[in-house]
């Protein structure tokens, strides 16, 4: 049986030839943990970014979401932005749910790209007009010092497929700032035996809960629990927005073994992981603070809420459904095609999605982003009570 064709094309982004991605390898399970194929896509030396990980149900899954992570972040370091500074419609920085006012005259506040910014052209949606948006907030190309993370950034076989997962990941990660800032404790869903036995034969425990923000016909799911190695737990999280419940529950439980593995690698290799919340400076260290945190993992407000049902699916899949409820919603929605001559050679098209609107998910616990509609609760969760101030004084969990 001959490989389908993007899994061939993929290939070609493996190599000197294109000198993205220097090799490709499986990472094969330990036996402390739940058994499903992964691979990491190591990068070129010549390029920027860390290893690239993909998880799947079948091999081919798991290899391909490597690949495209890897070449995303490719993308959106090295696809040329032009600068404008026209009358045109724009958004400004200060329009964008990022830092505050307040954090941003603290004499230690580290961005200092929100001086003077670049603006560069995006397509609004639905309508596709152009707009201007700040420049760092499309790139990775550290060279802007804005708070740019991958969040709204994904690749895919098109421009549609791209721009509906980077929707998708705005959301969903907007909807974990919310309930992690406000200290909110989301419904818990019971889970699946096929996805619980695998962990509890293992000595491990997952919970999901249900992230879905008002404004979202896609459902959002969390899954968070632990798992032991070598007599310690590994506290870790995972996270989807996708259009059926069941779908969203399978990508994060496999964002969650995902994490574990990491935790593993990461303790085994160079135990520094943060013993207090003000050293959780980066996404790697969110992800390994509660191994190291286990009081603060049992307490996390996460934990109090009420076991309900599942939230409906739904009715319309498909981009233009998802962000025409979006946009009547009042979110504001724009992507910028990031596309580059690497990418196109072996078939894949890279987006990133944006919105005023919506919270990025912070890197550095210290400076979380409070500004624009971070604060406001009602409109995302307007069932749902803060447990704690805010902002709540734990570190998120997702890396």
């Amino acid at each position: 049986m001959r490989p389908p064709l993007s899994s061939v094309l993929l290939d070609r982004a493996v190599g000197w030839r294109q000198g993205v991605v220097s090799r490709l390898q499986p990472t094969p399970p330990s036996l402390s943990d739940v058994d499903i194929p992964g691979f990491a896509a190591v990068p070129d030396p010549s390029t920027t970014g860390g290893t690239s990980g993909g998880a799947g149900f079948d091999a081919e899954s798991a290899r391909l979401a490597a690949l495209a992570e890897a070449l995303e972040r490719h993308a959106a370091t090295r696809c040329p932005l032009e600068t404008v500074d026209t009358d045109g419609p724009r958004w400004d920085l200060d329009e964008f749910t990022l830092h505050s006012p307040e954090q941003r005259t603290r004499k230690d506040f580290p961005y200092a790209g929100y001086e003077n910014p670049d603006y560069t052209t995006a397509w609004t949606l639905p309508d596709n007009e152009p707009i201007q948006v700040p420049a760092g907030l499309i790139s990775l190309d550290g060279r802007h010092r804005l708070p740019a993370t991958s969040s709204g950034l994904a690749a895919g076989p098109s421009a549609s497929a791209a721009l509906l997962s980077a929707v998708s990941e705005i959301v969903e990660r907007d909807a974990l700032a919310t309930v992690w800032l406000h200290g909110l404790a989301p419904a818990r869903i019971p889970l699946p035996d096929r996805l619980t036995e695998p962990v509890r034969a293992l000595g491990g425990e997952i919970t999901a809960f249900d992230l879905t923000p008002a404004y979202s016909p896609y459902p959002v799911a969390a899954i968070a629990g632990t798992l032991p190695v070598a007599g310690e737990l590994r506290p870790t999280f995972g996270l989807a927005c996708r259009a059926t419940w069941a779908d969203a529950v399978d990508k994060a439980w496999l964002e969650w073994c995902q994490g574990t593995v990491f935790i593993r690698v990461w303790l085994a290799g160079d135990d520094t992981a943060a013993r207090r919340p003000d050293e959780v400076t980066d996404f790697d260290r969110h992800a390994v603070y509660y191994a190291r945190a286990l009081d603060a993992w049992a307490d996390l407000p996460l934990w109090a809420g009420d076991l309900g049902e599942p939230p409906v699916d739904a009715t319309e899949p498909g981009l233009r459904p998802f962000v025409d409820a979006l946009t009547q919603a009042g979110v504001r929605l724009a992507y910028r095609d990031l596309t580059t001559p690497e990418l196109s050679a072996v078939g894949l098209r890279c987006v990133r999605a944006l919105s005023p609107d919506l919270t990025p998910l912070h890197a550095d616990h210290r400076w979380p982003n409070l500004g624009g509609r971070a604060a406001e609760l009602s409109w995302r969760y307007p069932d749902l009570v803060p447990r704690t101030g805010f902002p709540s004084p734990y570190p998120h969990p997702l890396g």
